[in-house]
């Protein structure tokens, strides 16, 4: 398993996208908008790829203000879920957004994640609130 950046607009990318759409967006009758994925150009991107060269797990690194990042987009391929592949991916993302010189990670965590998330040290903050139809949460994290 190798994880690693991949750049905006690359076939790495594009496949990425792809498992997004997959785990996280059919499920929900919804789409992605050239417009959304045009907005990506100044994110991180990352993505675990398997053996055989396929995206099995990505993410959205987005930058905010004062040394925050947004977790966005967390993707894990369904064969692989349950498997400890979001834990790696989530402390990767930990450790290159510090290394980027972020000081805390912000994540809107759908209800059914909270519990990943607050495993992984996260911490909830404020009352829940809709985004993309369903319940969210807005956890944060000192890198």
């Amino acid at each position: 398993m190798i994880i690693k950046e991949i750049k905006h607009g690359s076939e790495d990318y594009k496949r990425t996208v792809e498992l997004r759409d997959a785990v996280l967006r059919k499920p929900l009758n919804l789409e992605f908008s050239a417009e959304e994925l045009d907005n990506e150009f100044d994110s991180f991107h990352l993505a675990a790829l398997n053996d055989h060269d396929e995206v099995v797990g990505c993410l959205v690194l987005q930058p905010l203000e004062n040394q925050q990042i947004k977790m966005r987009q967390v993707a894990i391929r369904e064969d692989f879920q349950g498997k400890g592949l979001g834990k790696v991916l989530v402390n990767f993302s930990e450790v290159f957004s510090y290394e980027q010189d972020f000081n805390e990670m912000i994540v809107h965590s759908r209800d059914v994640a909270m519990g990943f998330y607050e495993k992984l040290g996260y911490t909830k903050v404020g009352e829940p609130f809709e985004e993309v139809g369903i319940k969210h949460f807005r956890l944060e994290k000192k890198l």
